[in-house]
């Protein structure tokens, strides 16, 4: 009987042991297909990404116009989307001055001390992203978005600026800012400082050309570059592959001059 049941027990031992094997094998072979899965998926969102950055270089070569690129259907369940953005259109809070970004603050958020935070905090090197620095939270950072940026030569575009940050620029005044954006909604807008001062009023004109020189420091009137956000992935999963381009507009086209995937 000592034998049998040790015999049974043995048997039994082998069962539970062969079970649990099988049991990890199977994870393991599960887990090593998932890995595999979605190293291919993320290949094949790589690849769409890929084809997006050549369609948005296309494309704007035909329309120097575009800035987006709505989801396009790249066929076999992948898609791609592309959004071109002019930091110009902003002030870049790594080489604003500090008087400059307290102006934009106080009239966009009533909270000119922040600029002070700013300041320090670039102190130590550049700003990738606002909500590093101490009192900038997500929601802060989103209200602010449409005058802030961390990107950019420092200069801004009046052609495509909002009034506020127009408002900074030296000798602007309501009547300037007003023509600027009364002749960029009407498709016609201003080439030139010259062009501005020209279709100003004399007491307009003369307040802007005291102020001229500074001015011509600090805003261009087209585009000196673009960040590209550029999307692709595949239908059904979560994984997206990402790029933001550095590009330039040379001749007509797109020059990308520095490239971040993730």
């Amino acid at each position: 009987m000592n034998r049998r049941g040790f015999a049974l027990l043995a048997v039994l031992w082998v069962v539970t042991a062969l079970t649990v094997l099988t049991g990890v094998a199977l994870g393991v072979a599960r887990t090593g297909w998932q890995t595999t899965r979605n190293r291919v998926l993320l290949a094949r969102a790589g690849w769409a990404r890929e084809a997006c950055v050549e369609i948005l270089l296309a494309r704007f070569a035909q329309d120097p116009g575009v800035r987006r690129l709505d989801t396009i259907d790249l066929g076999r369940g992948t898609w791609c989307a592309a959004v071109l953005e002019d930091p110009a259109a902003k002030l870049n809070v790594n080489v604003v001055e500090r008087e400059t970004l307290s102006k934009l603050l106080s009239a966009v958020s009533h909270q000119p001390s922040a600029a002070d935070s700013i300041v320090v905090f670039r102190r130590r090197g550049p700003i990738h992203d606002l909500r590093q620095v101490p009192g900038f939270d997500s929601s802060t950072v989103a209200r602010l978005a449409p005058y802030l940026t961390t990107r950019g030569t420092g200069a801004v575009n009046v052609i495509v600026a909002r009034r506020e940050v127009l408002a900074t620029l030296p000798g602007m005044t309501e009547a300037a800012i007003s023509l600027l954006v009364w002749r960029r909604e009407s498709h016609r807008p201003l080439g030139s400082a010259d062009e501005l001062a020209g279709a100003l009023s004399p007491s307009a004109r003369s307040l802007f050309l005291a102020d001229y020189a500074e001015f011509v420091r600090r805003a261009v009137f087209a585009p000196q570059q673009f960040v590209a956000s550029v999307d692709g992935g595949v239908r059904g999963t979560a994984l997206t592959a990402r790029a933001t381009l550095i590009v330039v507009p040379a001749s007509g086209r797109l020059a990308i001059i520095r490239r971040e995937t993730g």
